[in-house]
Order: structure tokens, then C-alpha cells, then sequence
């Protein structure tokens, strides 16, 4: 009998006082993520048709390497880009980046459902990766924020 495989989401926001479309010119710009976010060592375009990017991440978190491929859907209308894995350490690895105006300012929101796939080793690897991820995704929104702020 095989376990059931769980699967976690995060879900995390940041009000950041620019207009939204500075934002989003931000989010859309994966290629210098490297430059202002201490845990992505480097992004590696595969193919960029315009509005779907395909892109091999390395990253560290907590010391350790993790790599995927991600395709990117960037919905400039929407100021959303929706994400999958399309290979990696991840058995599931999906989400969006979304950008909203609130009272003037821009509001970005990240939102991420995982899995890790082996459910054997989940209980206790998946509650540490988890809070690695929310520790992770906070710095890069306030990372992104910096990046944000700085090109206004």
C-alpha cells in the first residue's frame, strides 16, 4: 500500500509603494533574480517565446543545492505569472507571482503548492523544508522589494 503523498502551500504578500506595472517589470525580469536574491545562485534561459519562458533554477537553501526547470507563463495583462516545474527535486512545484494595485501602491503576492514525492522520507523532511521555503520566499519578496524600490 503506497502513502499518500502530501502536498504543502505557501502562500505570502508584500505591499511594496510603487505602481503596479514597476512591480511586475520586476517579477517578469527572472534573468536578474540572481542579482538582488542571496539564494539563487543562477537562472539559465532555455527558451523564451515571449510570453512562456523555460528556465533551469540553482538555488541553495539552508546549505543546501536544489535545481529544477520551471516554465514560466507571464499574463502581462493580469500582471501574473504562473509557474510549474517541469523537472527537478520536486514531485509537484507550481504557484504564481501576482501583482494588484492596493490604494495606490502594488501589493505582490507569491503563492507556491509542493510536493516532495517520497512519501517515506516526507514526515520528516516536508515540515523543515516548508519552513525553508517561507523563509526563502520572505527574503526573496524583500529582496524583490529592494530590486523594486531601487529602479523607481
Amino acid at each position: 500500500m503506497t502513502m499518500p503523498d502530501p502536498s504543502y502551500r505557501i502562500a505570502i504578500s508584500r505591499q511594496v509603494a510603487c505602481k503596479p506595472a514597476q512591480a511586475y517589470a520586476v517579477v517578469e525580469d527572472l534573468e536578474r533574480f540572481p542579482e538582488f536574491m542571496p539564494n539563487v545562485e543562477a537562472i539559465r534561459i532555455i527558451s523564451d517565446d515571449g510570453r512562456r519562458k523555460v528556465a533551469h533554477w540553482d538555488t541553495i537553501i539552508d546549505g543546501a543545492p536544489l535545481d529544477w526547470v520551471e516554465e514560466g507563463i507571464y499574463e502581462r495583462d493580469e500582471l501574473r505569472v504562473r509557474f510549474k516545474a517541469l523537472e527537478g527535486v520536486f514531485d509537484r512545484f507550481d504557484g504564481f507571482w501576482q501583482v494588484k494595485s492596493v490604494d495606490g501602491d502594488s501589493e505582490v503576492i507569491f503563492e507556491l503548492e509542493y510536493s516532495i514525492g517520497l512519501p517515506e522520507i516526507d514526515e520528516i523532511i516536508g515540515p523543515i523544508l516548508r519552513e525553508r521555503l517561507i523563509d526563502n520566499t520572505e527574503a526573496m519578496l524583500e529582496a524583490l522589494e529592494g530590486r523594486i524600490l531601487s529602479d523607481a
